[in-house]
């Protein structure tokens, strides 16, 4: 990429944005752009601004007119409408699904707000390039991370998963409002067990009823489209 890389942080929390902003702009081949993001007007905001790269938030409740949406929907409208710009994703959900459901919206790299400026120093080194970065807090914890960001694996796998295979399949059930009978039933196994897999999930998330894991469950985001 010749010139300066044009780059858009976005961030609901203002000091977060600020340090960011500052610490990249002192990077001579960086320029950040600060002018105020309006989801609406997506497309205008990247032409009038010429956005190379977006630092993307993933919870953005606290920014106007993104009550409804979050980083994951932001991602997926930019990599489907405007696939000359690249996205990082910067966040404090760095579970391995998250991650992943990140890269199936088009972002290139995640890099945990756990990390240093100079990880997105990195990400931005990379994505400029057309290539994959995870940070290494996701390397941590993923046991295939140099194959996924070469592109031989296309998800990251987690070293220790939190769920099953077969967990995950009756936990998607039960947040749907199926019986442990039409469990059963769906996935041609014994009501004993899904009973069985339902009291490993109590035990593994530590709740005590299923509104709760569900809400758990969600408020981690395990679940993926």
């Amino acid at each position: 990429m010749n010139g300066k890389i044009r780059i858009a942080y976005i961030e609901d929390y203002k000091v977060m944005k600020e340090g960011v902003n500052f610490l990249l702009s002192q990077y001579p081949n960086i320029e950040m752009v600060e002018e105020e993001f309006d989801w609406n007007k997506i497309g205008e905001f990247i032409f009038t601004n010429r956005i190379n790269i977006f630092i993307l938030d993933l919870q953005l409740g606290g920014m106007t007119g993104t009550k409804t949406i979050d980083g994951f929907d932001i991602c997926e409208k930019i990599t489907e409408n405007f696939s000359n710009v690249k996205i990082i994703a910067h966040s404090m959900y760095d579970d391995v699904e998250i991650v992943n459901k990140m890269f199936s919206k088009g972002a290139l790299a995640f890099v945990s707000k756990k990390s240093g400026h100079l990880e997105l120093l990195h990400a931005i080194q990379q994505v400029s390039e057309g290539k994959r970065y995870v940070c290494k807090e996701i390397i941590k914890i993923t046991k295939n991370s140099s194959q996924f960001m070469s592109g031989k694996d296309e998800l990251l796998k987690a070293v220790h998963e939190l769920f099953s295979k077969a967990e995950k399949s009756i936990l998607k059930k039960i947040a749907k409002g199926f019986s442990t009978k039409q469990i059963a039933q769906q996935l041609g196994i014994s009501e004993k067990t899904v009973e069985t897999h339902r009291k490993h999930l109590f035990d593994k998330t530590k709740v005590k009823n299923v509104a709760e894991l569900i809400a758990y469950t969600y408020s981690r985001r395990l679940f993926i489209d």
